[in-house]
C-alpha cells in the first residue's frame, strides 16, 4: 500500500446528534473536530487489539472510579487472608459489621449516581476485583437474587463479602428475604422493601 493510499480519508456517516455532541467534546478538550475523532478511532483500534470492546473497558473504568470514591485500596491475596484470619480471630463482629456499612455507603453512592444501580453493583461484583470466579444474579417483579462463588476464599472472607452486599442492597431499597453462606459460596434473596402510605 502507498504512502498516500494509507492516508486517504474516507467520508463516514453518522447521527447527527451524535456529531453534535461529538463537536461539544472536542471543543471542550480544545482539539479540532477531526483530530478528537481520530483519537477516539485509534483508541477502539487499541481496545479491539487488547482484544476488548471499548464499552467493555468503559465500565470496568467505571466499576475502578467507583472504588476510587469509596477509598478502595487493592491488597494481594496473601496480605488481605493473612490479615481477615488474624483480625478476625479476636474480632468482636466489628469487621463484619463494617463490611456491611461499606455496602450501604456503595448503595448511596449508586443511587445517586447509577440509572441503574442494581445492574451497576452487579457489574461491580462481577469486575470489581473482588475475587469471585461467578457471580449470577436472577430478577423478576418481586425478587432480585444473587449468586457468588470464589473458589479461593475463606469462610471468614465468605461471610465479609455476604454483609457487604447485603448493605448495598439494603441501601437500594431491598431486605433479605433468603440467604446461605459456606465457604465460597454465597446465595442471597432480596425482595423489595414496600413503605407504607401515610
Amino acid at each position: 500500500m502507498s504512502k498516500d493510499a494509507s492516508k486517504e480519508e474516507k467520508l463516514i456517516r453518522a447521527p447527527g446528534d451524535l456529531v453534535s455532541r461529538l463537536k461539544e467534546a472536542a471543543n471542550r478538550e480544545g482539539k479540532t473536530f477531526y483530530r478528537y475523532v481520530t483519537e477516539i478511532f485509534e483508541q477502539a483500534i487499541r481496545a479491539y487489539d487488547m482484544k476488548h470492546s471499548l464499552k467493555e473497558i468503559l465500565d470496568v473504568y467505571e466499576i475502578l472510579d467507583i472504588h476510587k470514591e469509596a477509598g478502595a485500596v487493592f491488597t494481594p491475596r496473601d496480605i488481605l487472608e493473612y490479615s481477615v484470619e488474624r483480625i478476625s480471630q479476636e474480632d468482636d463482629g466489628t469487621l463484619r459489621r463494617l463490611w456491611y456499612q461499606t455496602g450501604k455507603w456503595y448503595g448511596v453512592y449508586l443511587k445517586e449516581k447509577s440509572e441503574y444501580p442494581v445492574d451497576t453493583f452487579t457489574r461491580l461484583l462481577q469486575d470489581g476485583r473482588w475475587d469471585l470466579n461467578e457471580v449470577t444474579v436472577k430478577r423478576n417483579e418481586e425478587t432480585v437474587e444473587f449468586r457468588c462463588v470464589s473458589l479461593l476464599a475463606s469462610q471468614e472472607r465468605t461471610l465479609l463479602v455476604r454483609n457487604f452486599i447485603e448493605g448495598a442492597m439494603h441501601s437500594l431499597g431491598y431486605g433479605t428475604q433468603e440467604q446461605e453462606c459456606f465457604r465460597g459460596i454465597i446465595r442471597l434473596r432480596f425482595i423489595p422493601i414496600v413503605f407504607p402510605q401515610p
